[in-house]
């Protein structure tokens, strides 16, 4: 692995030899699953104090160490270096001292990047060395929104007053305004800073008077910016161009791919178009598609339902589900269960509807994947693919979604045929699972025959751990959520959101899920066939071992990771 590649704390852990590969390997998953900085991470793990931070890349990198205040940065200071070079080499000019500058830097040993700006700016650089996450925060602030507001202030002044009814203007016309520089350059801002918020989602919403530009970050939407009516025409025109998709047609949906190097990252965004009232509503999904390889470790399972679940991943024929609605991560869990169990012995076949990461990414020399692309347009379904595919002799098949009964019919042949097959369905909770596969025409002794394992999951905001502020909830509130408290303590910590400059005012960071798997024994198999009622499957279950999502939520709030908000937000009703 290149160090360049490397975020800085890790570049000097591992250069240094404090951490060995496999613990590099395990910090850099878990880090992108959970989103929570790399200093937390480092606190967690005993690797690293926050304290002693400075003095490591001191020693490392062999240049003083500069703290600086995100609160006290010299604006006209900012504006006196070119915004350019702060953005493309992710510096920060401390103090100008006639031809000399202090520079805050991430890497000050990329003796080219340092030679590079020297010729850019004029200026003699004197390298600091600051935290990267300290640089970030500033940048996010100084120059991200500005960046935006820049580009889109740059539309406005150069005038474009795109007609807004159909048939007003020819393919040509809407081309050349759409690749007019002002409007590339706002929404090239509208992605790149829906990366860099870590937003999964971007939604671009034509209202009456104007178009909001909203992000989802951590699970929740909230307005970025606003883009005057006059543009709304050119911004979705260039994005369909972006896109490959036909920039006349506004009265049918569409979808489309754009690929962009954002900070020497390849991530992918799948655009879709909805025709609505005032305009084309596009929905475009963040999509980082290098190295996506996570660990069922990185998961957040409780340790008994991550035994269970591994256990469940072992057998060799059967299904298993994993239920949740859109956005509760299934798609990373059922990818992470394949990372568990590939091996070049197994031929693993995924049914995907879009396929959004490469298995293999980086590994060309690992076989036992085979990822294929269903496309409805021209009859290539889900249940044709699946029939397809048990001519090609699979161990495992991971069908993305079991959407009708003609593929649930299909998949649960395969099981009974001695294939493992995993896939998805939207059910509120694990039990409830089992009524809807009858709902679907499935006969019970199908469902009791083939079904070894339901795992229902939801994403809860995590913490932040640098402004959260603890408080002792009533003792009455712990009786009502049947919280236990853990040994020797003789009262439990909870904690609430407060919001700082590392989770942009939020008190959020990073999400975690909530779990809660049904494992099939013998008991709820006869209670299957009996017809039995879902409240007494539910029990049976409990009694079995069976964690409910609430009470594995609980047990996060109890530890300080979340809030009962939070899991009260994402629980269904019962």
């Amino acid at each position: 692995m290149k160090a360049a590649a490397l975020p800085q704390l890790l570049e000097a852990l591992y250069k240094t030899k404090k951490i060995d590969p496999n613990q590099l390997s395990d910090i850099l998953l878990e880090r992108k699953l959970s989103g929570v900085s790399l200093e937390q991470l480092l606190e967690k793990k005993g690797i690293l104090k926050p304290a002693d931070a400075p003095a490591l890349l001191e020693g490392y990198f062999k240049v003083p160490f500069i703290s600086i205040d995100e609160n006290k940065v010299d604006k006209e200071l900012l504006k006196s270096f070119p915004e350019e070079v702060v953005n493309k080499y992710r510096v920060l000019p401390v103090e100008i001292s006639g031809n000399e500058v202090k520079l805050a830097m991430v890497f000050p040993n990329d003796l080219i990047s340092i030679d590079d700006i020297q010729i850019l700016t004029g200026f003699v650089i004197k390298p600091f060395v600051a935290l990267e996450s300290n640089v970030e925060v500033v940048l996010s602030k100084y120059y991200s929104d500005e960046n935006m507001g820049k580009a889109l202030k740059e539309v406005i002044t150069d005038k474009l007053e795109v007609p807004q009814k159909d048939g007003d203007l020819g393919t040509e016309e809407i081309r050349e305004f759409a690749n007019k520089a002002p409007v590339v350059k706002l929404v090239d801002a509208i992605l790149i800073e829906a990366v860099k918020s870590r937003a999964s989602d971007i939604h671009i919403e034509p209202q009456e008077h104007g178009v909001f530009v909203r992000y989802r970050v951590n699970g929740m939407l909230f307005s970025k910016e606003f883009i005057p009516k006059e543009i709304q025409l050119a911004v979705a025109s260039r994005i369909k161009i972006m896109a490959a998709m036909n920039i006349t047609e506004r009265r049918m949906p569409q979808d489309g791919q754009i690929s962009l190097s954002v900070n020497k990252r390849n991530v992918d965004f799948r655009v879709s178009t909805l025709p609505a009232k005032y305009g084309e509503k596009i929905v475009i999904r963040v999509l980082d598609k290098s190295s996506f390889a996570l660990g069922i470790e990185h998961l957040g399972f409780q340790p008994e339902t991550q035994t269970k679940f591994e256990e469940l991943l072992n057998l060799h024929s059967g299904i298993i589900l994993v239920t949740g609605p859109t956005g509760s991560g299934k798609t990373t869990t059922l990818y992470s269960a394949l990372n568990k169990i590939k091996s070049s012995s197994k031929n693993i076949i995924t049914l995907e509807d879009p396929i959004e990461y490469d298995l293999l990414a980086g590994k060309a020399r690992e076989s036992g994947i085979t990822q294929v692309q269903i496309n409805s347009k021209i009859g290539f379904t889900f249940a044709q693919a699946l029939r397809a595919c048990l001519r090609q002799d699979p161990n495992v098949i991971l069908v993305g979604e079991i959407r009708d009964e003609e593929t649930c019919r299909i998949a649960i042949n395969a099981a009974l045929m001695g294939h493992l097959v995993l896939s998805t369905i939207h059910t509120n909770d694990s039990v409830s699972t089992v009524t809807r596969l009858l709902d679907m025409g499935v006969e019970p002794y199908l469902i009791a025959s083939s079904l070894h394992g339901v795992l229902a999951q939801r994403l809860v905001r995590a913490l932040c751990t640098h402004c959260r502020d603890p408080y002792k909830p009533p003792a009455r509130v712990l009786e009502s959520l049947k919280v236990r408290l853990p040994d020797n303590k003789s009262d439990i910590v909870f904690y609430r959101p407060r919001g700082c400059a590392h989770c942009d005012g939020s008190g959020y960071s990073g999400r975690v899920g909530i779990y809660e798997l049904l494992v099939i024994n013998e008991a709820i198999r006869d209670m299957i066939l009996s017809g039995a009622k879902l409240s007494d499957l539910r029990a049976a279950a409990e009694k079995n071992g069976m964690v409910s999502m609430k009470q594995n939520g609980i047990t996060l709030v109890s530890q300080g990771v979340t809030t009962m908000a939070e899991v009260l937000r994402v629980l269904p009703a019962y």
